[in-house]
């Protein structure tokens, strides 16, 4: 893997386990009476799943526009977010490999990022415990245009890192989105599986 210049690690599931997750914030929206929020909200990540808008403000628009609630921009920013990094400080961290493995990463001089399909990545790394000055780059799919497994997010996170994407493994624990999304943007992709470490040996040999 000498050729390797760069690996970007998707976020929730892979950083850490986020088992029980979609319950305690199923539990968090009923306590708030905003469970029909939250059903769609996952509605609208199935519609516009892969589609690439172009940019940060065009995706906005469409994201919220498909909720067809009003008030759904703030119940996500103000309501659903804000929960959702309560429920990781107090519930979650970050996976037993991870510091390790990205420190093995640096000392080769590989660029690490962290990609997420949604917005407050510095917020949800915190929150897990994860020491941002790990990280090289942080990515959002939103800012990018489009959630994964939009290519073109991909290729842009490449661009900005400045590495082909042949020389860039993505790290993520979902084959539909990290592993597609990467594939067709030419980055080879690692699996992670539940509570276990990605093929350690391939990222560090």
């Amino acid at each position: 893997m000498a050729d390797i210049k760069a690996v970007i690690f998707d976020l929730d599931g892979t950083l850490y386990d986020k088992s029980r997750l979609p319950f305690r914030l199923i539990i968090r929206q009923i306590l708030r009476g905003k469970l029909f929020m939250l059903k769609r909200e996952r509605s609208v990540r199935k519609e516009l799943k892969g589609i690439y808008f172009g940019d940060e403000a065009k995706f906005e628009e469409a994201f919220f526009a498909y909720f067809h609630r009003k008030n759904a921009k703030k119940w996500f920013y103000e309501a659903y977010m804000p929960d959702t990094i309560k429920i990781l400080q107090k519930h979650y961290h970050i996976a037993p490999w991870v510091e390790e493995c990205i420190a093995n990463l640096k000392t080769k001089g590989i660029k690490v990022a962290v990609f997420s399909d949604y917005g407050f990545v510095e917020e949800k790394l915190n929150a897990i415990g994860f020491n941002l000055q790990w990280a090289d780059y942080l990515f959002d799919a939103p800012s990018l245009g489009g959630l994964k497994p939009c290519k073109e997010g991909f290729l842009k996170i490449c661009r900005t890192m400045d590495v082909s994407p042949q020389n860039c493994i993505m790290v993520g624990d979902r084959d539909d989105t990290d592993g597609a999304g990467a594939i067709a943007a030419g980055i080879r992709f690692i699996k992670v599986m539940k509570n276990l470490s990605p093929n350690y040996s391939k990222l560090t040999e």
